[in-house]
């Protein structure tokens, strides 16, 4: 990653830079959260992938307008981006947060998981069925401008062995990512462990059956 992608100048806008008030909300959710769990004196926040560090910005900000809640929190980013992690840390630079790039760095909890449009943005595998067989769907790049989708014959076995069950014969299309499917785990381990929550925001269908959701974008514009 080479340039911020998000805002006017970027490629999308999410909600945190719309308005404070998503924010805000989730701030209110989150002490909420808190008081419900019977208000420990020790708790980690954990936001997932925070982007231009905005959601967590003004998270941070509410917080202080309660100050038991305030010094009982303490904030974790997991961010992989070197350029994100730099953008951050300056916008965030009079905080006291810490950052991880690995959820096993979290060793204590109860634990809080914020995960705004992190989810969407991860890898994902593609399934679909012609003819009775299925075919894994694989992209071919050749240059920055240049992107070829082809198919190649998979063994159905495969496929529910990385899924871990059977898949419907109604279904004949399949979307399935393994890195979802590891963050999953990790969390729910950490929160039936150490207590805590789950805060997911993302996009999605409400139809049975998978169909393909695969986007580019730039420049505000799906390509």
């Amino acid at each position: 990653m080479s340039k911020n992608p998000f805002g006017k100048k970027g490629d999308f806008i999410t909600s945190p830079n719309i308005s404070i008030f998503f924010s805000e909300m989730i701030a209110v959710w989150i002490i909420s959260f808190w008081k419900n769990l019977k208000e420990p004196k020790k708790l980690n926040i954990i936001e997932l992938g925070a982007g231009n560090g905005e959601m967590i910005n003004v998270i941070s900000k509410t917080f202080e307008k309660f100050p038991s809640f305030n010094n009982a929190c303490k904030i974790h980013i997991l961010e992989k981006s070197p350029y994100l992690q730099k953008i951050q840390k300056e916008k965030l630079k009079n905080k006291n947060i810490f950052w991880i790039n690995n959820l096993n760095k979290i060793k204590n909890g109860p634990n809080i998981f914020l995960a705004n449009e992190f989810f969407d943005a991860l890898s994902i595998k593609q399934f679909l069925k012609k003819n009775e067989f299925w075919l894994e769907r694989k992209v071919k790049f050749g240059g920055v401008n240049y992107a070829n989708f082809f198919d190649v014959k998979v063994e159905i076995k495969k496929i529910e062995k990385i899924i871990g069950y059977k898949i419907s014969k109604n279904q004949d299309f399949l979307e399935i990512s393994e890195d979802v499917m590891k963050y999953f785990k990790i969390i729910s381990n950490k929160i039936n462990k150490f207590g805590g929550g789950l805060l997911i925001i993302d996009y999605g269908y409400i139809e049975e059956k998978m169909k393909n959701t695969l986007r580019g974008i730039q420049n505000h514009k799906i390509v």
